[in-house]
């Protein structure tokens, strides 16, 4: 009989199943130390139980294959070893005879016959030899110990171990630190109902979960973290609350002072129906669509940023613009602060050129930032300004500024209302005070008709085709050959419906009243 030279194999970590034995003993660890623990320490636990729990089955199965072939000892015919060279292999002596060899002085030669009826000879009797000092069921985890496991298995084995405890009810979270319901700390009603009242007076938050013990005169006397830990259960299981903090930073808001446009995604950045997909675009078309900085084609997994840049650009499109609010896209979402898994995280943006602080918002769920339009307000920025942000050493603040440009006129798209109500866009010499898209740029001297007709619009489900004709329509009067590059159009179509650049992008591609005449121009048959 043979067991496998890697004893804890390496298919073990890679296919892991968390099992029910593995939950009770972890719960078990918890409930000893009568501490929270993370998901990585609670996974290091899983690994050092694994590794231990193979070591006691290796132990166990070597009783029944026999003694382990060391040089040093003597054996007699009928003796039963175990051989780690060969894969744990055990053999029979079945003979011995002195060897023949100066150099090394009086030795024995045992003939071992192994399962297979094969023979081989050892050497026995040999003091002084390497194999007398190898620790066989130490090194019989294949030198696998747990840092190595760890580096090469442990994101793996922390997710699918995040998914086994949240599939069970006896350990509750808080972020990803758990720890057993029945051993919390009580805190009763009493203490959340001061706690809204202390958070308030703060104009809802937000408090770290240290002061609001201090404010509430909680403690848990030795174990402060246990008082911690049962605190922010019971407010993460309370309605009023809203945890707000960034990555590894526990901080409590009040739900009902929170931004109206933090709790319900704004009027400006609603899409209307089902975001079209684009499978396949060439080159020259998937950089045009990302120079629209926008968020719905460019999602960002907040967990894990695809760009690791401190600093990177947006351009403002009329919602964001309109709403104060700036995209997470894959670009700026490793400057923006994050969280494991809270929907809000409140932090400051901070005026590159001023100092000044900005209260902010980032709700990822939908991934924007809110609390901008008051600056946007004192910069004299428009639709198409271009926005300059850079990280800090203070993951709550970024940075923020117009990109410069001196202050001067151009000529600029601009949105006016026709005699009939309807939109008119004409090319004017704006004031402008900040850097700008030339394409995407466009002023808006009267926001209130367009906010209005935001409302109207509002349920009534306008097709996009019907948009873009009338956009297109409005566009190309601008130029005697009547054609209207992508952005012109993507730009001037938000002023009047929130439309990622793929869905247009599709209109334009699968409609036979819009003709593709070359560089991303487009022209409407009808007026060929």
């Amino acid at each position: 009989m043979a067991l496998p030279t890697n004893a804890i194999q390496e298919k073990q970590w890679k296919n892991l199943q968390i099992t029910p034995e593995d939950l009770q003993a972890l719960s078990a660890h918890l409930f000893e130390k009568e501490s929270p623990l993370p998901i990585e320490g609670l996974a290091r636990v899983l690994i050092s139980n694994r590794l231990e729990s193979a070591r006691a089955e290796l132990k166990r199965k070597l009783k029944g294959l026999g003694k382990v072939y060391l040089p040093k000892d003597l054996h007699e015919p009928g003796d039963q070893l175990v051989f780690p060279q060969r894969s744990w292999e055990s053999g029979t002596v079945v003979s011995t005879h002195p060897g023949n060899n100066p150099e090394a002085g009086d030795f024995t030669v045992l003939t071992i016959e192994f399962s297979d009826g094969s023979q081989k000879e050892y050497a026995a009797g040999v003091a002084e030899h390497p194999l007398n000092t190898m620790d066989y069921e130490a090194a019989a985890d294949g030198g696998a110990p747990q840092d190595q496991i760890w580096q090469q298995y442990g994101a793996d084995i922390k997710t699918k171990l995040r998914a086994a405890l949240d599939a069970q009810s006896d350990l509750v979270r808080i972020g990803y630190t758990w720890f057993p319901k029945s051993l919390l700390i009580d805190i009763g009603p009493g203490h959340l109902n001061l706690a809204e009242a202390l958070l308030d007076a703060r104009d809802g938050g937000p408090m770290s979960s240290a002061e609001l013990m201090s404010q509430l005169e909680l403690s848990g006397g030795e174990n402060d973290k246990l008082m911690e830990f049962s605190l922010n259960y019971e407010l993460q299981e309370d309605p009023r609350f809203d945890e707000v903090g960034t990555t590894g930073i526990i901080a409590w808001f009040l739900k009902k002072l929170e931004p109206q446009s933090v709790l319900e995604t704004p009027l400006y950045l609603r899409v209307a129906g089902r975001t079209a997909s684009v499978e396949e675009v060439s080159d020259a078309s998937e950089k045009l669509l990302l120079s629209t900085s926008d968020e719905l084609y460019s999602p960002a997994d907040l967990n894990a940023p695809e760009f690791s840049a401190s600093e990177a650009t947006v351009v403002l499109n009329f919602p964001h613009w309109r709403a104060g609010t700036l995209p997470i896209n894959a670009e700026t979402s490793g400057i923006f602060p994050s969280a494991l898994e809270t929907e809000h995280v409140k932090f400051s943006l901070q005026d590159a050129n001023s100092g000044e602080l900005i209260s902010a918002w980032v709700v990822r769920k939908h991934h924007y930032i809110f609390g901008l339009r008051e600056w946007y307000e004192s910069q004299n920025l428009i639709p198409g300004s271009i926005i300059e942000l850079s990280a800090t050493e203070d993951p709550a603040i970024t940075l923020i500024r117009p990109q410069k440009k001196r202050s001067n006129k151009e000529w600029i798209k601009t949105v006016l209302v026709g005699a009939d109500g309807g939109l008119v866009i004409a090319l004017l010499r704006q004031q402008i005070y900040a850097g700008f898209h030339d394409r995407m740029a466009i002023a808006i001297p009267d926001v209130s008709t367009l906010d209005k007709l935001w409302e109207d619009r509002k349920g009534k489900n306008t097709p996009l085709k019907s948009d873009v004709m009338r956009m297109m329509n409005e566009l190309s009067k601008l130029n005697t050959q009547r054609h209207v590059h992508f952005l012109d159009l993507y730009a001037a179509l938000n002023i009047i419906r929130r439309t990622p650049p793929q869905d247009l992008l599709s209109v334009l591609s699968t409609h036979d009243e819009f003709k593709h005449v070359g560089d991303h121009y487009y022209h409407l048959a009808e007026n060929e």
